[in-house]
């Protein structure tokens, strides 16, 4: 099992996990929104035999501390805090969804921090090339907007086996002892039995997100990079975040492919691409010994 470790970043605590041999390679393994270090535990455990892994709980995640902003400068600014914590000049990293804003703005601005990133699922939603009308962007705010006023749904639940029941029918082809792990670490006590332990007001990152800024962020990057997405991601997980008709600059929610991948691929200095079928966003959930396996081949 790992070790539990905290320390003070910006404005609060920063919860990370260790996995190995301090001896070893570092490397930093980034979750996504809604997820904590806990999401990471059967890739860190693997990855574990040649790297020294640290596994962080986001800020507004976990057991870190829920102090907004949760801006992906300030996610940025606690990864360069923890390398410094652990005494990592620089480190590789595996980022999934909003880990990989941190992970890019991180890498793309400090390029020298950052030895190989791999990037799961971390392009963002769908986006259809060229500039983007008033109309577009009116559409894609006030879609924005109303997710920011809605309270997220399936946040809590009466008790743990139900949050288990539920998590093992989304994720089938994790072990049932990953599976409860994960949820028993993702969970804290709450009014109507348990909930996920994230704030809701990490969902800032939908109104403050500045994708040409990211992009931008991407040219920085001088490591060797490999991003992995999941071919149907755009149907499976962005479809239902932003439906078609009001979505995000205009989304194709064609099956991802090299051809779609492309414009943003061409944004890295040196990038390789890996498409992992029959999967959606959860990659590390939904095909975990796939995602494995390219990982371990990148690093």
């Amino acid at each position: 099992m790992p070790h539990s470790r905290t320390f003070e970043s910006v404005a609060g605590q920063i919860h990370f996990l260790e996995y190995g041999d301090n001896r070893l390679p570092p490397l930093l393994l980034l979750h996504g929104h809604t997820d904590c270090a806990w999401s990471w535990h059967h890739i860190s455990t693997a990855l574990s035999e040649s790297h020294f892994v640290i596994a962080p709980d986001l800020r507004g995640h976990g057991d870190s501390g829920w102090s907004p902003p949760y801006s992906d400068q300030f996610l940025a600014a606690d990864v360069l805090n923890l390398m410094d914590h652990c005494g990592f000049e620089v480190t590789s990293v595996v980022a999934h969804s909003l880990g990989s804003h941190a992970a890019s703005f991180a890498a793309g601005c400090f390029p020298d921090r950052v030895e190989r990133l791999a990037l799961v699922e971390g392009f963002g939603p769908p986006r259809k090339a060229g500039a983007v009308d008033g109309e577009q962007w009116r559409q894609q705010t006030a879609q924005f907007i109303e997710i920011a006023r809605t309270v997220p749904a399936q946040r809590s639940f009466p008790s743990i086996d139900a949050v288990l029941e539920s998590f093992r029918k989304l994720y089938p082809n994790l072990d049932a002892a990953t599976a409860s792990l994960i949820v028993e670490n993702s969970v804290r006590p709450a009014e109507s039995g348990v909930e996920w332990k994230w704030d809701p007001q990490t969902r800032d990152w939908i109104t403050t997100a500045d994708p040409d800024r990211f992009e931008e962020a991407w040219e920085g990057i001088q490591c060797p990079t490999l991003a992995i997405l999941g071919r149907d991601s755009y149907s499976r997980f962005w479809s239902k975040l932003m439906p078609p008709g009001n979505g995000y600059f205009g989304m194709d929610l064609s099956p991802v492919s090299e051809e779609i991948a492309a414009p943003r691929v061409r944004r890295f200095r040196d990038c390789e691409l890996e498409i992992i079928d029959d999967c959606g966003h959860m990659i590390h959930y939904e095909q975990p010994q796939k995602l494995l396996d390219v990982l371990t081949s990148f690093l």
